[in-house]
């Protein structure tokens, strides 16, 4: 699939898959940016719901621990009284008409002033087991209270909610052989009212100490599982407030926010698209007028103009081109030059063939009449040079085998011989596996001609001059030696003969053709010392067309700009 992918997109246009990539690149960061917009804007909508909960559960608390407190109070009011307390305390002993004064002056009065206090007191009623039972419709038995599903026993003051009841009861003062409780009912509604004005993504429960339920809104859902829970606990009767606040609200806030940052990331990808198409299309149109320029030169026009006034990478890319168009041409004008040059030296060369033999026919002439003379030393100089200039024009050709190198170096010698009256000698070590390579022709005629004419200037030294010639093959290298035991040179002498510094260009010439023909590691090396002699080696590659890699590399060049030239 990716490997599919892959061709896919090679295969679009290099525009387009600008256009994509800059598209792709640029989607990035503006989706991770509306993500994070997103996720930043539900953690500070939570964050603000949460604060606003803290608040209102806060409020809520104080306003609940006011209320308890409020009928804490009252309660303690009519409970500390001590001549109320003492009602419950005296024995009346069947007497009914104290206890009505008492009643009249004590009980009644406080009732009444505790109801006026507060109107949400719905009714207060006494529980004994003592002598007031019956007298008031509100002084029950204290069996009656134990028989109510929500008294456990306790002592002390007891907050209870049962239904839509809410009790306050209250143990009052009571001697060893009687128990007595005050139960004030409070009205529902003015206890837990403000639980209904809260938000709707809010959700109230309350619990007592002991975790029993006490309030729970009947109009909201259940808490949503991962709702954010608050709890605060009253200080008046040890109530727990717990608030649920529900998650969807951030979250609808946040997704409208959200909503909105979409609309602004599709407007900004609307724009990035305008923008890359734009810079794309410019840096394409660029590209594009290239390819076409390139595509001309592919259709042999070669006078096509390749060049920009940019500086960036890719006007010097274009530059770059178009310089190398320009030598191109220029090679190509060179080997036409050279084409032309080789045609009129083929030419020359023509000409050049026929003059010899006039030479051969004169020389051939002058050898009859010395032979007829019986001048038969004359005769042998003649034959001797039409050989000689035989094997130096070589057919015209500029390669040669070493046999014909050694037999053209053969007639000089044997001519140097008879011009110096014999004064040298002359040694071949010719292997026979040399005989048919092929090397370039006229290197070894000047070496010679340098060891005779500078190499046996002493004609008193006590060892007869000897000059000997020397092939061998060894490991695909081919070298022919000269060698001559003549008064010898410095490495410095030996340096100036390659360079020509010494007057002579002939050494030099020869270890020219060679570098250029067969390349660096082929050439002429000369080893000489003063008064021991000289030895010039020449090294070819032993190849039996006589062309090294150099040489190959240099005629598949040359053949390669002709078929440029010729396009």
């Amino acid at each position: 699939m990716l490997h599919w992918i892959k061709s896919r997109f090679n295969d679009i246009r290099f525009r387009n898959k600008l256009l994509l990539s800059h598209l792709f690149i640029a989607l990035i960061p503006i989706l991770l940016l509306g993500v994070l917009a997103f996720i930043q804007s539900y953690r500070i909508q939570m964050k603000e719901l949460k604060s606003e909960a803290a608040a209102s559960l806060d409020q809520v608390a104080n306003i609940l621990d006011y209320k308890i407190n409020r009928y804490n109070t009252l309660s303690e009011f009519i409970v500390l009284n001590r001549d109320f307390s003492k009602l419950f305390t005296r024995n009346y002993a069947g007497n009914y008409f104290e206890m009505f004064l008492d009643f009249r002056d004590i009980m009644d009065p406080l009732i009444s002033n505790t109801k006026t206090m507060d109107d949400n007191i719905e009714g207060i009623t006494f529980y004994t087991s003592g002598d007031l039972l019956g007298i008031r419709d509100n002084i029950l038995p204290l069996s009656d209270l134990k028989q109510k599903p929500w008294f456990d026993g306790y002592r002390g003051r007891h907050w209870v909610v049962d239904g839509s009841h809410v009790y306050l009861v209250q143990e009052l003062i009571s001697n060893l052989k009687d128990s007595n409780y005050m139960v004030i009912s409070v009205n529902y509604d003015s206890i837990f009212s403000d639980m209904d004005k809260l938000s709707d993504h809010i959700t109230v429960q309350i619990e007592g100490p002991q975790h029993q339920p006490i309030f729970r809104e009947q109009k909201a859902d259940p808490p949503a599982q991962g709702a954010t829970r608050l709890d605060r606990t009253l200080k008046s009767n040890g109530w727990t407030i717990h608030y649920y606040l529900s998650n969807a609200n951030a979250y609808v806030n946040a997704l409208t926010f959200f909503k909105i940052t979409l609309l602004v990331i599709g407007l900004s990808l609307l724009v990035a698209f305008f923008l890359i198409y734009i810079v794309s299309n410019n840096f394409t149109r660029r590209i594009i007028h290239l390819k076409n320029k390139v595509d001309k030169v592919e259709q042999n026009n070669l006078d096509v103009v390749i060049q920009s006034s940019s500086r960036d990478e890719f006007g010097e890319l274009t530059n770059g081109i178009g310089r190398m168009l320009g030598r191109i041409n220029s090679l190509i004008h060179q080997v036409y030059q050279a084409e032309i040059a080789r045609q009129q030296s083929e030419y020359q060369r023509l000409i050049n063939q026929i003059n010899p033999h006039f030479l051969y026919n004169t020389l051939s002439f002058i050898h009859w009449r010395a032979k007829k003379k019986r001048d038969l030393e004359t005769g042998y100089m003649v034959s001797t040079l039409a050989k000689f200039y035989r094997t130096t024009l070589n057919g015209g050709r500029d390669m040669a085998t070493v046999t014909n190198e050694i037999e053209h170096i053969r007639a000089y010698l044997d001519l140097q011989l008879v011009m110096n009256d014999g004064d040298f000698d002359v040694e071949f070590q010719v292997d026979e596996d040399t005989a048919d390579l092929k090397i370039i022709h006229f290197v070894l005629q000047p070496i010679v001609e340098n060891a005779i004419k500078h190499g046996f200037t002493h004609p008193e030294a006590e060892e007869t001059p000897r000059i000997v010639i020397a092939s061998r093959r060894q490991e695909g290298i081919l070298t022919l030696s000269v060698t001559d035991n003549g008064v010898g040179m410095t490495p410095v002498q030996a340096a100036k003969l390659l360079s020509a510094e010494n007057g002579g260009t002939g050494v030099k010439n020869v270890n020219d053709r060679m570098r250029l023909y067969y390349g660096p590691p082929y050439g002429l090396a000369i080893d000489s010392a003063p008064g021991v002699g000289t030895t010039v080696t020449l090294t070819f590659p032993a190849e039996p067309n006589g062309h090294g890699a150099e040489g190959a590399n240099r005629e598949r060049g040359c053949r390669s700009l002709e078929g440029v030239d010729q396009r």
